[in-house]
């Protein structure tokens, strides 16, 4: 039985992360880097074309099928686009959401709502970021919960989430930033806060000037405590900023080995590079 379910919900394993960091590109930004992913024929039958790098995150909330692109070419998912009616949507939809950054990782969709920096300054996201986490602004957090309930019903909505539940803070005493917007989008969306069933077996201490894999072996030394009651739940994880993808993917590496079903992962924000730690 655990092999089916392997089938369905692979675990989330170091081996299989750092098969994820070896990858490249990392995300999607339809604001930034692949402001050209769509454009317009300039011969043939077709209108225009969409182009994208990978398929995670992004196609499991594109209205539009995507198709492997095998000549390797152009990124490699694509979709030919055969009418004007049809580019003006695709147009339209990307736009729309030219600040999310869809994030190449394990769990079934990865986003964020913006990336925190654009060239050498915070994006405005960024800087309610840094007012919420490092200034303990409230007016800052409140609006972060915001901007996260408008990504949740745009692109979650659909997806069947079960309930939420946030990193743990590093310092149980205190309600982190990803403990606060959980608990601000349970409150928002009506979907149960499962924060409180999770937490780290010891003091995490300090492990961002770690590499990648000091980092997950660090965490798993700490060990996380986690209740039965995420088995068979699909779950949307909150985090603030985006650098690595270790903590998460640790993280959800324990939900996943305590029976959760689909993980979803939604941040505030994308680090400025990929390579972070690496």
């Amino acid at each position: 039985m655990s092999d089916l379910r392997d089938l369905f919900y692979p675990p989330i394993t170091f081996e299989r992360f750092a098969a994820l960091r070896a990858k490249s590109p990392k995300r999607i930004c339809f604001g930034s880097t692949h402001k050209t992913a769509l454009k317009k024929a300039v011969s043939g039958k077709a209108v225009g074309f969409l182009n994208i790098p990978f398929s995670e995150s992004f196609s499991a909330i594109f209205p539009w099928q995507m198709f492997n692109n095998t000549k390797g070419i152009h990124g490699g998912f694509y979709r030919s686009i055969h009418s004007t009616e049809e580019y003006t949507q695709i147009s339209a939809w990307l736009e729309q959401r030219s600040n999310l950054v869809f994030i190449r990782s394990l769990f079934t969709t990865a986003i964020a709502a913006a990336e925190h920096y654009a060239d050498d300054a915070r994006t405005k996201i960024g800087e309610l970021e840094k007012a919420a986490k490092y200034d303990a602004n409230l007016d800052a957090r409140e609006k972060l919960a915001v901007i996260l309930e408008e990504v949740y019903r745009d692109c979650h909505a659909a997806l069947g989430i079960s309930a939420i539940i946030s990193v743990p803070s590093s310092n149980p005493a205190s309600l982190s930033l990803p403990n606060f917007l959980a608990r601000r989008l349970s409150e928002k969306l009506m979907v149960p806060d499962l924060t409180n069933e999770i937490a780290w077996a010891g003091p995490k201490g300090e492990i961002k000037t770690l590499t990648v894999e000091q980092k997950w072996h660090a965490l798993a030394g700490v060990g996380m405590l986690v209740s039965g009651s995420v088995a068979g739940k699909n779950l949307l994880l909150i985090d603030d900023m985006y650098q690595s993808g270790a903590t998460a993917h640790y993280v959800g590496s324990q939900l996943r080995a305590a029976g959760a079903d689909d993980l979803h992962l939604l941040c505030v924000s994308k680090g400025r590079r990929d390579t972070d730690n690496q």
